[in-house]
């Protein structure tokens, strides 16, 4: 996952690695999306349970589940423990509810959108997993990109794949909660990961609580390893009804309805952070460099345009 000395992360507790300052993110997209992108300054945010894993956002408690079956040898205090974060979870509602066959309407405000970006420039998965080797790779400016969303309310990171980094992730947050908890009195908690541990109920929904709230932020950014090849770095968003955006609107993929809202990119003065664009290696008519260059000098930009050299016979 490249992290270093230097590796930056979300937060004292999260360590979900932060791109640094001068890298470029890339965001696949097809003709109309580069348009509302750069002529509207909008981002289409996708709602969390309808991006292509359908773990999305769930896939942090299996992590947990691990977690416990592994260090915590007692069964009946491990299973307590999992139930609490589950069900506390539930309550805040940060993962979305895609594994019940009803939405709860009481919750729908409270539903998280994800902007997708990656750290690979001409992936030949990602350019067939989003535009069929047709549209079109923009290179942003990190940076800039973090700082002209800065009038909303938003996490960004890197996603993580690793599946024992992911543990570990987990298990220093537990660590963490643990040894404050037992700073703050509930020494019993010293003993969770013995053979006959003497945990109070209220230890562990001590403990639990702060867990349910840590594997909540990492369900952002945790995905299985199937997902590796994207480098994906997400910037989630989470609206409320009255907030620009924040009531949802619906495009249709495969006959199938999908959630989404526009994030505006903030700063009417400030030039979108477009670096560069790449057409697709399909997108190969004579005009559809010149086409894509005209628009984005019209825009006034004036950046590199390039066509895939990815060599498709088909």
């Amino acid at each position: 996952m490249g992290i270093t000395s230097k590796t930056s992360f979300l937060d004292e507790w999260i360590h979900v690695p932060l791109c640094n300052f001068g890298e470029k993110l890339y965001h696949y997209t097809t003709a109309e999306g580069v348009q509302g992108i750069v002529a509207n300054r909008q981002f289409l945010a996708t709602k969390s349970d309808f991006l292509n894993d359908k773990m999305e956002f769930m896939y942090a408690l299996e992590v947990f589940d691990r977690l416990i079956e592994t260090y915590i040898v007692d069964r009946v205090v491990g299973r307590r423990l999992f139930q609490i974060v589950k069900e506390k979870m539930d309550q805040l509602a940060i993962v979305t509810p895609s594994c019940s066959v009803v939405c709860l309407p009481e919750k729908e405000q409270m539903s998280f959108y994800v902007v997708s970006f990656s750290k690979l420039e001409n992936s030949a998965l990602l350019w067939a997993e989003f535009t069929d080797f047709k549209g079109y790779c923009l290179g942003f400016d990190y940076e800039k990109l973090v700082q002209g969303f800065s009038g909303r309310s938003f996490l960004h990171g890197t996603v993580i794949y690793d599946s024992k980094v992911q543990v570990s992730c987990l298990l220093e947050a537990l660590l963490s909660c643990i040894r404050r908890a037992v700073q703050d009195g509930l020494t019993d908690l010293e003993t969770i990961f013995e053979e006959a541990p003497e945990v109070s109920k209220e230890s562990l929904l001590e403990i639990g609580k702060d867990m349910a709230m840590v594997c909540s932020v990492y369900a952002m950014f945790f995905k299985s390893e199937f997902f590796k090849g994207e480098e994906e770095y997400r910037f989630v968003f989470s609206p409320s009804m009255d907030e620009r955006g924040g009531q949802p609107r619906f495009r249709i993929l495969d006959q199938v309805f999908l959630p989404y809202i526009m994030v505006e990119f903030d700063g009417e003065d400030t030039p979108i952070p477009l670096e560069s664009v790449m057409v697709g290696a399909k997108n190969n008519s004579d005009i559809a460099v010149r086409g894509v260059r005209s628009f984005l000098k019209g825009q006034g930009l004036d950046i590199p345009v390039t066509l895939s050299d990815i060599p498709l016979r088909y």
